[in-house]
């Protein structure tokens, strides 16, 4: 590790917050299509459900076994078949496509972000000599990058990594090593800092590189899983961790 490592942060529910600024969209998009009438359930019922449908897609995303645009289309349409509607009927298609559609729009407008996080950027773009700072994500190019604009958090970054522009994603350690090759690093040069253990964590670990585990949640891991390099519980108990590695 470098006296001024490269950090690489993850960016939902590490910097930018997802569950919040998602909830927000879900809920006004829930009242938009007059969903409370078409599936008879109420906000909180077809949240929890939707969340369940999306969660298993974006696995299989990440698997490889369905598409960005299926994945985009399902998350709703299954959604909607939950409640009695009809997955494969015209209408239900063409209604899950602009709930897609809105979903981006109105979700990149949020600007909730995670505890901490303006504060440490603004810290870290102030140290002297300034560290080399990326993102990496597997999110979708239309909307990582808006989101993290309307959010005024992109200008803080001096490189952005998409899963979509690598051809690989988390935790293939595959996406890691293009995003060195491109910054011209090696892996004992970088830092990740992700709040996912088994992507952005367990991912690092395999290319190589040290990670710093943001698990605000106090999640346990089982006494078979690695531990990560360093663990906060606070996006700024990283200023320590820096401070430490730039002591040594």
């Amino acid at each position: 590790m470098t006296s001024n490592p490269i950090l690489l942060f993850d960016l939902d529910r590490t910097l930018w917050d997802f569950d919040t600024n998602a909830d927000r969209t879900y809920g006004a998009m829930f009242d938009s299509f007059g969903l409370a009438d078409l599936c008879h359930v109420d906000f909180a019922t077809f949240h929890e459900r939707y969340r369940q449908i999306n969660d298993m897609l974006w696995d299989a995303y990440r698997n490889g076994t369905v598409t960005k645009e299926q994945l985009s289309l399902r998350r709703f349409s299954y959604t909607l078949a939950a409640f009695g509607c009809n997955a494969d009927d015209p209408e239900i298609v063409r209604l899950s496509l602009r709930m897609s559609e809105y979903y981006v729009v109105e979700a990149t407008q949020q600007t909730v972000l995670m505890p901490g996080t303006r504060e440490l950027l603004d810290w870290l773009d102030h140290r002297q000599p300034r560290p080399r700072m990326a993102v990496i994500t597997n999110g979708f190019a239309e909307a990582q990058l808006p989101k993290m604009k309307t959010s005024d958090i992109d200008r803080y970054f001096d490189y952005f990594f998409l899963s979509e522009d690598l051809g690989f994603m988390k935790p293939d350690p595959r996406f890691f090593e293009e995003a060195l090759q491109q910054m011209h690093a090696r892996a004992d040069e970088c830092l990740v800092i992700g709040d996912d253990y088994k992507v952005d964590i367990v991912g690092a670990m395999r290319a190589g590189i040290r990670q710093v585990w943001y698990n605000p949640k106090g999640l346990a891991l089982d006494a078979n899983q690695p531990k990560p390099t360093f663990e906060i519980r606070n996006l700024l108990d990283f200023k320590d961790v820096l401070n430490a590695l730039v002591e040594q």
